[in-house]
């Protein structure tokens, strides 16, 4: 895999357009660090060729040609990496779109992502991208219910495919998903744990920061200075009591360029206002 970064990444449009008005760049890139020329960049993995093209839209954020490039293909060819693929097309859609947070068409992608990474397993049940794109479903499906018991209870399958996929292909996904499991599972309170077992029936799994620290420390093997996991384990040192490490991770963030990921900058715009809180309780970690 090419983890060179500089070289990583996509054209950037307007978060909540598909594609800006010619000659007009987006306020919402600039604030978070954008160049204005983007256009030569790509995002460095590996995909096979048949697949490229709506690999370059999807990079581009244009997830409906993705979508339909690849639906055309599946037609023709069903293979779980298609099926795969597509099950993130229409988790990107949610950040491309801005359907995400309370939006009415948030879980309809999710659904949409749930159904092709199960149709990618029923083709091929060592599918890396099918199990990771299954744990996130699954994931953010429980999130949504608002429901606690809910997340907690999906929290076996989450890290079963996530697990999974991270064992097939050492999969980068896979491991900040693992990373995100940990930090959510170690942020139970015990009476919280006590009370969910209880009326679940069945044990809980714990997670820890550590591990959770350790998760993303594999992300940034694939891709050094990716400033969204930096604010990720900023936010997971500050949980463990450890602010030096929060605020070196945190500077880190923020003298990092933005990671040329298409939806990076969202996840970005999504930590900050996390840290905000943290910052005023915690002005030192600046």
């Amino acid at each position: 895999m090419d983890n060179n970064i500089s070289n990583n990444g996509a054209e950037m449009r307007d978060p909540h357009n598909p594609v800006w008005p010619k000659g007009e760049y987006s306020s919402y890139a600039n604030r978070l660090g954008y160049d204005n020329d983007l256009s030569h960049y790509e995002f460095a993995e590996r995909v096979p060729e048949y697949l490229r093209e709506g690999y370059n839209s999807l990079m581009r954020r244009d997830g409906n040609r993705a979508i339909e490039m690849w639906k055309s293909i599946y037609e023709r060819f069903p293979s779980a990496e298609v099926c795969g693929h597509l099950a993130r097309a229409h988790y990107y859609q949610i950040y491309f779109l801005g359907h995400d947070g309370n939006h009415p068409k948030h879980a309809e992608h999710i659904r949409e992502m749930r159904r092709w990474a199960e149709r990618a397993l029923c083709l091929n049940s060592n599918s890396s991208i099918g199990h990771a794109m299954l744990a996130g479903a699954l994931g953010r499906e429980a999130q949504l219910t608002g429901s606690r018991k809910e997340v907690i209870r999906g929290a076996w399958q989450v890290r079963h495919h996530a697990e999974r996929a991270v064992q097939i292909d050492n999969n980068w996904i896979g491991h900040y998903i693992l990373a995100l499991w940990h930090c959510e599972l170690a942020s139970l309170k015990p009476g919280v744990r006590t009370v969910v077992q209880i009326f679940n029936g069945r044990k809980i799994p714990r997670g820890t920061y550590e591990e959770a620290i350790e998760h993303f420390n594999k992300v940034l093997e694939i891709f050094p200075q990716n400033n969204v996991i930096y604010a990720e384990m900023a936010c997971a040192y500050y949980e463990m009591g450890d602010l030096a490490k929060a605020r070196e991770s945190y500077r880190q963030c923020l003298a990092s360029p933005m990671f040329r990921h298409p939806i990076a900058p969202c996840f970005i715009e999504n930590i900050r206002k996390r840290f905000d809180s943290i910052l005023q309780s915690e002005p030192q970690i600046v």
